[in-house]
């Protein structure tokens, strides 16, 4: 079948363009300022839309397998089809956690069977306890390394674990030591791979938890446990680290404005480390706090305006390079315990287009940063270019479809996930994927999803 999508404005990181483009088996075959009509099977009337590559989530937790009740892969990329997103990076700490090759193919095998979009799988370090596994995992086609740095994992089901009471050290594999980074660095870069920080440091959290005398019980006691020191701090060891090893590095969901300004502080001087934010740090604040409850609670926090206007600031300049949802479903009854005991994490895969298409609508990104950082510049980071990210002959034809002016409502009830609520509940915003194109097919239109799932494992590049 051959697939037109006629009349609209092709957006890309170098800029605006009228262009119809020619679709067949899967692949962009031709691209031309009108005609292309004539020579298809189905046409995608985009009169008056913006025509974006297809736009790529890096940072999701479908929490399938293990966790189920909260969020499953179908349900996920259903969402993320909706919301305007062809392509999904899936966050390894399931049960059990992508941790080698063999279960790197099991999972691929597993999600395919349900993917609404095409997906890449990242693989998890566990410090020293895998890092001979972590050159076959890259092998395999893992976009790339998660390290959490910080943070324990249960011993006997290697679950993430963000609170440790009740369980023995026996029972635990602890933070990695700087030595264990620098090990895992070293297996990464021998792979030519990308290690990914999730940066906390554990030595600021656990003093200001001494400090408090207490877990978190409100926001604000949330934000003096876990400061933007403790971010910085972490981020300040990663980079050194990587630099000592040559592994390329990733800082994921940055939250600070010191985080951002240190970022951009390394890149200019030659530093190799590259970053993402998430739509929660770049449209919500401290101030929802009283709103949302622990709807807001997601590690690292939600901070202040100031932060959010550097975050901002540090997309436009380029020193960060991608953003992501970082969907990470609690079922509402979770969220609804005392603050702290309510989990960390937010439902954000279906609303991450429209949010940064309000931010588009606000002059806050230009369409042409919005291409990048959500699609071809996110892409080139992880491999996947030009199969991905790219509006030329021979790419996947995937596209994202948006009227730039649609005002609406987000409403919790009618999104696609297993849970259905939203830190942006109510939320009027200006911007919305009309069509979602996965390799010449429109898998969602004006907020419903179509057809079967048709998602495909893509892999980076071995020469990229």
């Amino acid at each position: 079948m051959k697939l037109a999508i006629a009349n609209g404005t092709l957006v890309t990181e170098q800029g605006q363009r009228r262009s119809d483009v020619l679709c067949e088996d899967g692949h962009i075959v031709a691209i031309a300022d009108s005609g292309m009509s004539a020579a298809a099977d189905q046409v995608v009337d985009a009169t008056g839309c913006l025509v974006f590559p297809g736009f790529i989530d890096p940072h999701i937790h479908s929490r399938d397998p293990g966790m189920t009740d909260k969020e499953d892969f179908a349900h996920a990329t259903r969402a993320a089809a909706v919301g305007g997103v062809t392509t999904v990076f899936d966050m390894p700490n399931n049960v059990p956690p992508v941790t080698d090759a063999n279960i790197f193919g099991e999972r691929a095998d597993q999600h395919q069977r349900v993917a609404f979009v095409d997906f890449g799988l990242w693989g998890l370090s566990l410090g020293e306890e895998n890092v001979q596994e972590l050159g076959p995992l890259i092998s395999a086609g893992a976009v790339g390394i998660k390290l959490f740095l910080g943070y324990y994992f249960n011993r006997a089901t290697r679950r993430l674990l963000y609170e440790i009471d009740g369980l023995r050290p026996e029972e635990l594999i602890p933070p990695p030591t700087n030595g264990e980074v620098l090990a895992v660095m070293d297996a990464v870069a021998a792979s030519s791979g990308l290690v990914a920080g999730h940066c906390e440091d554990r030595g600021v959290i656990e003093a200001r938890t001494r400090a408090l005398g207490r877990r978190a019980q409100s926001y604000a006691d949330l934000l003096y446990q876990r400061p933007d020191v403790a971010e910085t701090a972490s981020i300040a060891a990663a980079i050194a680290l990587a630099a000592g090893s040559g592994c390329r590095l990733h800082i994921l969901h940055v939250s600070s404005a010191p985080g951002a300004q240190l970022l951009g502080w390394a890149q200019r001087n030659g530093t190799s480390v590259t970053a993402e934010t998430c739509a929660h740090y770049l449209t919500l604040t401290a101030d929802s706090a009283g709103e949302l409850g622990a709807r807001l609670k997601v590690f690292p926090p939600v901070r202040r305006d100031a932060d959010r206007e550097a975050l901002l600031r540090a997309v436009q300049d380029g020193s960060i390079a991608s953003i992501s949802s970082d969907h990470a479903p609690h079922t509402l009854e979770e969220k609804a315990l005392p603050f702290d005991r309510a989990p960390a994490g937010m439902i954000g895969t279906e609303t991450l287009v429209p949010l940064m298409l309000d931010l588009m609508h606000s002059r806050s990104i230009t369409p042409e940063r919005l291409a990048l950082v959500l699609s071809t510049g996110t892409a080139r980071l992880y491999g996947v270019y030009p199969q991905k990210g790219a509006i030329q002959t021979g790419s996947d034809a995937d596209f994202t479809i948006v009227d730039p002016n649609l005002r609406w409502k987000i409403r919790a009830e009618d999104l696609h996930s297993k849970q259905r609520w939203s830190a942006w509940d109510g939320r009027e915003v200006t911007g919305r994927a009309r069509a979602t194109v996965l390799r010449g097919h429109v898998i969602a239109r004006d907020g419903e999803p179509l057809g079967v799932p048709l998602g495909r494992l893509v892999k980076p590049r071995r020469d990229a």
